[in-house]
């Protein structure tokens, strides 16, 4: 036995040298991608004219020589030319943006009625890397002047720790999300769709009368995204934090903001990673989680038909 804990021990050793590889792999990745941003502005910036009508694309921009395999649903002459005709009236495309995010499995279900006549206001979504440590980025939201807060831009900050974890080496990614800030919402009065007004009756202990009074009360919203969950910042369980019992209200406490922390820096990958650079294929339906849910379905029928044909031949 304690051979074989000596070999297990030198092969954990292995790993540590696997994980070094790994995260010099990562920091020369990161560079390469901090390259590439000042090549990938400048098509970006392009994207966002066209997307917000700041200009038309010329006939050989516009000369499109792919056949699309997309299938497009056809609709009556008269709502297609309805449609056809608001479209040639608009400028750019309108709601481009709201359409690529509720395209999305991940990004659709979080958003609300009341944050749609905001999200029509988004003209682009932007991803600035840190070339250097702390290694991160920052996703940018550029608005249109709106009726609903005063921001330009609400950002989205995500630092990651490339640090061992001491107490667990071997259970630890390369990187991991260390701290994640979001911009505070400069809201105009009576226009932050993340509280709701409820109407509640109160009564006066000493005289029994009541009245009516008027509470704000939170409600979900996609710009719930821009929370801050800690103070700092700073991921929980990356914290130093002294030793101390701690109650079973407290530990579900700590469990809740490390879900928060978690599901931040999934929707933070996603939209850096998928969404800004394929926006495009999501508003034209040719990206879609159903798209490809449907495929996978189609395979496993084609599958299933493979093996009945099989059997029949049997």
């Amino acid at each position: 036995m304690e051979k074989v804990q000596r070999r297990i021990n030198a092969l954990k050793n292995v790993q540590l040298k696997l994980a070094d590889v790994e995260l010099k792999l990562f920091e020369e990745i990161n560079k390469l991608e901090s390259k590439y941003q000042s090549v990938f502005e400048p098509i970006y910036t392009e994207r966002e004219k066209i997307v917000n009508g700041e200009r038309e694309p010329t006939d050989e921009e516009a000369n499109w020589p792919y056949k699309d395999e997309v299938e497009i649903d056809e609709e009556s002459e008269e709502s297609s030319a309805k449609k056809l005709k608001t479209d040639e009236d608009a400028k750019g495309l309108p709601d481009f943006w709201l359409k690529c995010l509720r395209s999305t499995s991940l990004l659709g279900g979080m958003i609300q009625v009341h944050d749609e006549p905001i999200l029509k206001h988004l003209r682009d979504i932007r991803v600035k890397l840190n070339a250097e440590k702390p290694y991160g980025y920052t996703l940018e939201f550029h608005f249109n002047e709106n009726e609903f807060f005063t921001n330009k831009v609400l950002t989205k900050s995500y630092e990651l720790t490339t640090e061992r974890d001491e107490k667990s080496p071997l259970s630890s990614d390369t990187t991991r999300l260390y701290k994640c800030v979001g911009t505070k919402i400069e809201w105009n009065e009576g226009k932050n769709v993340t509280l709701k007004l409820i109407k509640k009756k109160q009564t006066n202990k000493s005289n029994g009368q009541t009245k009516e009074v008027t509470k704000e009360e939170k409600q979900g919203s996609f710009f719930d995204m821009f929370d801050t969950h800690t103070q700092d910042g700073v991921k929980p369980s990356l914290k130093e934090i002294a030793t101390k019992e701690r109650n079973e209200d407290e530990l579900d406490e700590q469990e809740e903001l490390e879900h928060l922390f978690d599901l931040d820096f999934e929707i933070g990958q996603f939209i850096k990673d998928v969404l800004v650079p394929k926006a495009l294929l999501y508003y034209t339906g040719e990206l879609s989680e159903d798209g490809l849910d449907s495929m996978d379905e189609d395979d496993e029928d084609d599958d299933d038909d493979d093996e009945e044909s099989d059997q029949n031949d049997a």
